[in-house]
């Protein structure tokens, strides 16, 4: 049976999928959909994922706050560095250098992944860690 997104292939339809149907622990989609929302309005489609960087530890470190588990790893760099950030351990600057380095690690690949595929639209990709293309 064709899904939603498949009968009807929007831009709209693909980023329901994502949110919807998409998997929570292999993207911290949420915290990722939100920033990529509070960066929508920029001018081009390219940013630094420096630049992503700052909304997307923002939210991941809210979301630390109110709900100390964020996915099934029992260690991560990235998310210690969160909640180091949270407690007043380490500067912004150090949180989104950390983000950078280990926030990423597999989160943009798997943000597209619904239904055991990636949906036929990206929202975003990356060049070499280096950048991130918004579409």
């Amino acid at each position: 049976m064709p899904k939603f997104y498949e009968i009807e292939p929007t831009l709209e339809n693909y980023w329901r999928s994502i949110i919807l149907l998409g998997r929570n622990v292999a993207s911290y989609k949420f915290a990722l959909a939100k920033a990529l929302y509070d960066l929508k309005d920029r001018d081009g489609t390219v940013i630094t994922l420096d630049t992503l960087a700052v909304p997307f530890a923002k939210h991941i470190s809210e979301h630390l706050v109110i709900c100390e588990k964020q996915g099934t790893s029992a260690n991560s760099k990235f998310l210690d560095g969160c909640r180091d950030f949270n407690a007043n351990k380490i500067t912004h600057a150090q949180l989104i250098d950390l983000t950078v380095r280990y926030g990423f690690n597999n989160v943009i690949d798997a943000f597209h992944y619904v239904h055991n595929e990636d949906v036929r639209t990206r929202f975003l990709s990356t060049q070499e860690k280096l950048k991130a293309a918004l579409f």
